[in-house]
């Protein structure tokens, strides 16, 4: 198995407002993740700003003054033309796998009686 890897680029930004904006997000070791911008701003809890299932597959397109864009299957790319004062925060990019049934549907079931079982595919 290899290993996965996240990169974001730049670990810092300091930008002056009404400026652009661009974060990168690269994912190695894995073909065709989920990947996820999040923002934290100060004292608040994390918010989902985009997420993407594949490389045509962005929810939302945009949001708020942001848009993001995923030019490669590792590469996830959140930007804004025109920076706000409130855009000020973290922004953390996250991944997952992206699982793929065609045809039926599956759902992961502890046993009952074995709590302490592995997780079994069931139709």
């Amino acid at each position: 198995v290899r290993a996965q890897t996240i990169h974001q680029w730049p670990p810092t930004k300091v930008q002056r407002v009404g400026s652009p904006l661009s974060l990168e997000c690269t994912v190695k070791g894995t073909s065709n993740p989920t990947l996820y911008w999040y923002r934290q701003e100060a004292g608040g809890s994390l918010q989902l700003f985009f997420s993407s299932f594949g490389a045509d597959q962005i929810d939302p397109k945009e949001f708020q003054n942001f848009e993001a864009s995923r030019p490669q299957d590792g590469q996830f790319i959140l930007s804004s033309k025109k920076l706000q004062l409130n855009n000020s925060g973290f922004y953390l990019c996250a991944w997952s796998l992206t699982l793929s049934w065609v045809g039926q549907t599956s759902v992961q079931k502890l046993h009952p009686h074995h709590p302490f079982q592995k997780p079994s595919l069931r139709d």
